[in-house]
């Protein structure tokens, strides 16, 4: 499938937020995974801190080193769930910024593993600096996305970045804008300066905003708001820049391939949801009552 790095400039313009809107209106199967160097901010934000971080980005570093095929198998286990039918999963990033010497030497493998998943994979890579971090992650990515805000400030910020893309990927062919919020230049305008085209904007939306950066607010019915319908629309044209995607098998957990035919824990080959991902309607609230984990991602993202 594909890879698709979304990085900033810097002046927080809402790289994870946008990432997760992303991952959540997503036309197929995908994994959010957290590379920012900074540290993620799914766990303590969308999820208010209710799930421990145990698991994710720094523990299948451990597995990095052993071989590609050891570190695709180790993915599943460090994954979260973040809608029912398990075709939107969570790969944590860390918890602690000086943890991010532990995945140096490890970034290569990582990249490489993530770029031949079966599935598709965005990852949020923070701010761009010239410092180490994951630029493996940005070499193997299909696309990848700037995003920056309609503002001078962040188009002057934005202007070093896309040389510095230029100069690792030899050239800006994979290299698009995604323009949050609002600003008092026009698509247009942005491009021009960059040099770079303007593949969509997302709105601002602070109610959804808010759900997705810090857990506050309902959320109920978010497929139906400004920044998640424009995410839909935003994650398709990403998924056509990347050329065409292979249906995972039809009939099978969307992760059974991640754990060589298996299917995942507590579900049987059934169990997949036969026609792909429909917008957003995969994390409709779960139901509630009878045997259950202790916690799921899912809880928090179909709550009230």
């Amino acid at each position: 499938m594909a890879l698709f790095a979304l990085i900033s400039a810097g002046g927080s313009p809402g790289v994870t937020t946008s990432a997760l809107a992303l991952t959540l209106g997503w036309p197929s199967r995908v994994i959010l995974a957290e590379c920012d160097p900074s540290g993620g901010d799914v766990l303590a934000g969308l999820f208010a801190g209710h799930l421990h971080a145990d698991r994710g980005l720094l523990s299948l570093a451990f597995d990095a080193g052993r071989g590609p095929d050891d570190v695709t198998r180790a993915l599943w286990p460090q994954l979260t769930e973040l809608d029912e039918a398990r075709e939107r999963m969570l790969l944590a990033g860390l918890s602690d910024p000086r943890q991010v010497g532990s995945l140096i030497p490890v970034w290569p493998a990582l990249a490489a593993m993530f770029a031949t998943l079966p599935i598709d994979v965005i990852a949020d890579c923070g701010r761009l600096d010239a410092a180490d971090g994951p630029l493996p992650v940005l070499s193997h990515a299909d696309v990848v996305a700037l995003v920056l805000r309609p503002t001078l400030r962040q188009v002057a910020r934005a202007r070093p970045r896309v040389e510095m893309l230029s100069q690792l990927l030899g050239g800006l062919d994979r290299v698009v804008l995604l323009l949050a919020g609002d600003g008092p230049y026009t698509a247009k305008d942005v491009s021009r300066a960059q040099g770079v085209p303007v593949l969509a904007g997302l709105p601002a939306d602070d109610q959804t905003a808010q759900v997705l950066s810090d857990g506050i607010g309902r959320r109920r019915r978010l497929d139906s708001r400004p920044l998640i319908r424009s995410a839909v629309l935003a994650g398709k044209q990403l998924r056509e820049l990347a050329g065409p995607s292979a249906s995972g098998s039809r009939g099978q957990p969307p992760w059974a391939e991640l754990r060589d035919g298996a299917s995942g824990p507590g579900r049987g080959a059934d169990q997949g949801h036969p026609d792909g991902l429909r917008g957003t309607a995969g994390w409709a609230p779960p139901g509630r009552g009878g045997a259950r984990a202790p916690f799921r991602a899912a809880d928090v993202v179909g709550g009230p």
